[in-house]
């Protein structure tokens, strides 16, 4: 469609991306912003869309041309344009087939050698995004790309989740996330004459209309099958309505499709098709709306707001949930779900349930990886929940076999290469440790590398740390971690151990908040005997608690 110099394309990434066409992020756009919860929650929202078999559609993006054929700038859409670069450049080097490999890398580059780059960002972010993504094999080494801004750090950061994610997908599932991603997730591409008029669209698509949501079409379904009379329908409709402002749209429709997990197996197709056909197999549509609904609301809300409401106050219900916030996946909300919708309300069970759900929620994160099997095993406990004979059983879905427990104690040992398993293992050891505590997910608690990354050239890291091998070694492993602000960690990186320990470990007010920081402040040096002391320390705290030195059952 073509309108007074505006043209507007429903196209596919791969259309979008195809070779001789290239584009850039002009100078005067902010640098890339996205952080690693929006990375993880459009690779979430892309894997559900595949498993689901339907299109995931992207939105649009504005470019405007440049006077130089097939070169345009991107006005809006850098955030969703560079975020699935990143992601096909990590199935790219994920791929076991070369030919994959190759035709993966042609939607990021053509010729490496005359610069024919698919898309480069703007100055400050362009080399950054380059080391990472745009080279055959370049995310492997992506821990050794030294940030100097934060933006750049988000670029990193978001990279090293997304790479962790796609290892955990087969082979088969990482070719066909590739395919979907290329070929099914449609993006409306608006391409105007001049930055005058990319501005106005831009203005127009940020501020105007509304497009139904999943939650909408699923309410004209359960409104026209309830047969309602119209004070009926009113009433409903008006708590319909509140229960969107109360969750938020996007958590409305999240709710809504976990309330369908727990009914289909399957989950695939059309979501209100399969909604209708699974959850109201068991509930009339008029029972799902008055009696079923509210009481998912109110317990989505308190998941959210880490609050769970028990017969009587159990603050370590509220730290259990609020480490399991902090996991990289979100599969443990269905049966939390199903325990606080369909559960009596007892604090002494539901301070068991949620201690174990954690402990089940770490060995997901940490080595029971597979996606679908996953899926599975939260799916039976799910099941489980509303019997407590199975639900608490040795060889129920929500304890750990012996072999998953030695997995999980040998994992504790070894390296942490993910932002957020990094994060939520600090955040659970911060509230093992004396004076320790749990930080909610809102807290700018960020994992600091006391051994940095990447030390300084002819820092004093180098005369204590002179073997390569042991710096990558032991830098990723849990005794090496505490916890600082996004600020302060910053600051700190790759400063010399005592200045850190001095500056920011010691200071109540800055590392001196958090246990696990408070305890590095006692060391006087930092060499390799005390990372792994400290972490043969910690991994037993870990153990001690998740009772994984103890006989099943």
């Amino acid at each position: 469609m073509s309108l007074l110099g505006v043209t507007a394309e429903a196209r596919s990434i791969a259309e979008l991306l195809k070779s001789g066409t290239s584009y850039r992020i002009p100078s005067y756009q902010r640098s890339y912003s996205w952080q690693v919860p929006d990375a993880n929650g459009l690779l979430t929202d892309l894997v559900q869309a595949m498993d689901e078999e339907r299109s995931h559609f992207l939105g649009a993006v504005v470019t405007c041309e440049t006077g130089f054929p097939d070169l345009c700038e991107i006005v809006d859409g850098q955030q969703r344009i560079t975020t699935i670069s990143l992601l096909i450049a990590c199935l790219r080097d994920a791929m076991a087939d070369k030919k994959r490999r190759n035709e993966l890398h042609s939607y990021l580059a053509d010729d490496l050698r005359l610069g024919e780059w698919r898309l480069t960002l703007n100055h400050v972010d362009a080399p950054v995004f380059r080391a990472l993504a745009q080279r055959p094999g370049s995310t492997f080494n992506a821990e050794n790309v030294v940030p100097e801004t934060s933006e750049q750090s988000m670029l990193i950061d978001n990279l090293i989740a997304i790479r962790e994610e796609v290892k955990l997908l087969s082979e088969a599932d990482r070719d066909a996330l590739a395919d979907f991603v290329l070929h099914q997730c449609p993006i409306v591409h608006v391409c105007v004459e001049n930055r005058d008029a990319g501005y106005k669209v831009f203005q127009v698509l940020n501020t105007r209309g509304r497009q139904p949501t999943a939650h909408d079409i699923l309410k004209t379904e359960l409104f026209e099958r309830a047969n309602l009379s119209s004070q009926d329908a009113d009433r409903l409709a008006r708590a319909w309505t509140l229960h969107e402002a109360r969750l938020g749209a996007k958590d409305f429709d999240d709710l809504l499709r976990q309330i369908r997990s727990l009914h289909d197996r399957q989950m695939r197709g059309d979501f209100v098709t399969g909604f209708c056909n699974s959850v109201l197999q068991g509930t009339s549509p008029r029972s799902f709306l008055e009696e079923e609904l509210p009481r998912f609301v109110e317990a989505y809300l308190e998941l959210k707001q880490g609050d769970v409401q028990l017969s009587r106050p159990m603050p370590a219900v509220n730290e259990h949930l609020a480490r399991l916030i902090s996991l990289d996946h979100a599969g443990w909300r269905a049966p939390a779900l199903q325990f606080l919708v369909y559960h009596p309300r007892d604090a002494d069970t539901a301070r068991e349930f949620f201690c174990d759900l954690e402990r089940l929620g770490f060995a997901m994160q940490l080595v029971i990886t597979d996606r679908d099997t996953r899926a599975r095993r939260y799916r039976r406990l799910s099941e489980e929940v509303i019997s407590d004979s199975k639900l608490f059983s040795p060889s129920g879905a929500l304890s750990l076999t012996g072999e998953e427990r030695e997995k999980l104690t040998q994992r504790l040992y070894g390296r942490f290469g993910s932002v957020t398993q990094r994060r939520a293992l600090a955040i659970k050891l911060n509230s093992l440790l004396d004076d320790g505590e749990t930080s909610p997910d809102t807290s700018d608690a960020t994992v600091e590398h006391v051994l940095p990354r990447n030390p300084e050239p002819g820092s004093e890291w180098y005369d204590i740390w002179p073997d390569l091998v042991e710096r990558r070694e032991i830098c990723e492993s849990l005794g090496n971690f505490c916890l600082l602000t996004q600020r302060d960690n910053q600051r700190a990186d790759r400063l010399d151990f005592l200045q850190k320990r001095n500056e920011f470990f010691r200071r109540p007010s800055r590392g001196g908040r958090y246990a696990l920081t408070r305890d590095v402040a006692t060391y006087e040096e930092w060499t390799p005997a005390i990372v792994r002391e400290r972490t043969a320390r910690l991994a037993k705290l870990l153990i001690r608690e998740w009772k994984l030195d103890l006989p099943v059952g």
